[in-house]
């Protein structure tokens, strides 16, 4: 059903998924979404933010052909003191002081700024095929825009900005963080 939904994006669709393994039908579906001029941004995972080191390494072998069709790639910064600000998350948040590491476990949605869908399907084979999964599609325009307005100061302050260039995988630094591209 999801992927039928990505159908109807004319604009903008942000997807946050911590295990993202989206199988070449996905990847289709974005790219026929890039190719009618919608921007498509996903946050996902980070190898080091990952607890499933494995579901990375699936996503991974489809990061170079996202980029070349269009996609945005954003991926996790695992330290904390760099996401609390970014998400949004103080002292008494789920972060604690002594995290060594945080990671995504969020599976939400928002296309066009318009439909919010928030559930705990990941973008991946084994959610579609073996896990029972469950989301909810909220159509409304303050749930989207906070939603989207949230995930996208998470892209920018608090993800790693994966961008190819012609000496390969460049990962952008989290504005604000300090850190250097790697």
């Amino acid at each position: 059903g999801l992927i039928s939904l990505i159908d109807y994006v004319h604009k903008d669709l942000l997807v946050v998924s911590p295990y993202f393994v989206p199988g070449e039908r996905m990847m289709a579906t974005f790219k026929a979404a890039v190719d009618r001029g919608v921007r498509v941004r996903i946050l996902t995972n980070s190898l080091a933010s990952n607890d499933a080191p494995v579901a990375h390494i699936g996503y991974a072998r489809y990061r170079e052909q996202l980029l070349k069709d269009g996609v945005e790639l954003f991926e996790l910064d695992s330290d904390p003191s760099n996401l609390r600000a970014a998400f949004g998350v103080g002292s008494t948040g789920s972060a604690t002081p002594q995290a060594q590491r945080m990671m995504l476990h969020s599976k939400v949605l928002v296309l066009d700024g318009q439909l919010t869908v928030i559930g705990s399907m990941n973008l991946d084979q084994r959610s579609k095929l073996q896990n029972t999964e469950i989301a909810v599609l909220v159509r409304s325009d303050t749930l989207s825009h906070t939603a989207g307005q949230k995930i996208e100061q998470a892209l920018r302050e608090g993800a790693w900005h994966v961008v190819a260039t012609d000496r390969g995988l460049v990962w952008r630094a989290p504005e604000g963080s300090g850190l250097e591209d790697a």
